[in-house]
């Protein structure tokens, strides 16, 4: 069986979520996984733990066509290198939306998540909304 390194579990799901965004985006999306990690919130505190718990990123859901691209992605690809970038980056401290813990892209939703109230609004970066929680 071959283990998988936290930062490819990380990188992957950055990948998923933001891989269409500007980079601030990317290292926002690492940050909030840190954070989640962090905190233990919707998390065990692990990189696994937290990226791949039930409807919390949203690639990792059944059905989700990202989550087969995913499994079948190329590590020399741009966007996948930019991702792990963004992780090797948080690592060492960048900070772009610190507290924020939930995320998402309002194009994306067909309503606005209970969680995402004007008082718990930190950024937008990119088609993404950052809150805490």
């Amino acid at each position: 069986m071959r283990i998988i390194p936290d930062e490819v579990w990380a990188a992957l799901t950055i990948w998923q979520e933001a891989r269409n965004q500007p980079y601030e985006g990317l290292l926002a999306v690492a940050e909030v996984i840190q954070n989640r990690m962090r905190r233990k919130f919707n998390s065990d505190g692990t990189v696994i733990g937290t990226v791949l718990r039930g409807w919390q990123f949203s690639g990792w859901n059944t059905g989700d066509v990202n989550r087969l691209w995913s499994a079948r992605l190329d590590d020399t690809e741009v966007q996948y290198i930019l991702a792990l970038k963004a992780w090797r980056d948080i690592l060492t401290g960048s900070s772009v939306v610190p507290d924020a813990v939930f995320y998402y892209n309002p194009a994306g939703v067909t309503h606005t998540p209970d969680w995402a109230v004007p008082a718990n609004f930190i950024v937008q970066i990119g088609a993404h909304h950052f809150y805490k929680g």
